[in-house]
């Protein structure tokens, strides 16, 4: 059994939907609602590596096919929400899968709502970072879900230097 620490709440409706948590190691996990009792909630849980995380909160991967082709053997988990914690139990194989578990096909998680307040709420922030870099921006700009089109532009004219 893995304890887990809650990280966010992507999806919710009435209850947590689709959740993200990590474990002690530092590994992620795409949690999904499929059985909601008065005693707590369960999810199928997913290990999942943070370039695939940001897929599918970038709209690019269908949740079903989070699970259905899971990155790695042996990352599939049963999510117990009880009393405020949450635990990672049983390890599935795709094959136990039942589909009372798994989400439909041709669900693609839609951020326009995180967009649209992020858009409402402006901050300066100036960076310096190296022109040559162009790896630690990129990755800086998705980690902070910022929207740099003018900055890369901006960038180049730098680069050109």
């Amino acid at each position: 059994m893995r304890r887990l620490t809650h990280i966010a709440t992507l999806e919710f409706y009435d209850v947590p939907q689709i959740i993200t948590a990590t474990d002690a190691t530092g590994m992620r996990y795409l949690c999904t609602l499929f059985k909601h009792e008065s005693s707590g909630y369960s999810y199928l849980g997913v290990q999942i590596s943070e370039p695939r995380l940001m897929a599918f909160i970038g709209g690019q991967l269908d949740l079903r096919d989070a699970y259905v082709h899971p990155e790695v053997d042996n990352a599939l988990y049963i999510v117990k929400s009880e009393n405020g914690s949450l635990t990672a139990t049983c390890i599935l194989q795709p094959s136990e899968l039942n589909e009372d578990m798994l989400p439909e096909a041709g669900y693609f998680y839609d951020n326009t709502e995180l967009t649209n307040e992020a858009d409402a709420q402006t901050d300066t922030y100036q960076l310096e970072i190296p022109a040559h870099d162009r790896i630690t921006f990129s990755t800086l700009i998705s980690r902070m879900g910022w929207h740099a089109s003018s900055l890369s532009k901006s960038l180049r004219k730098i680069a050109a230097f």
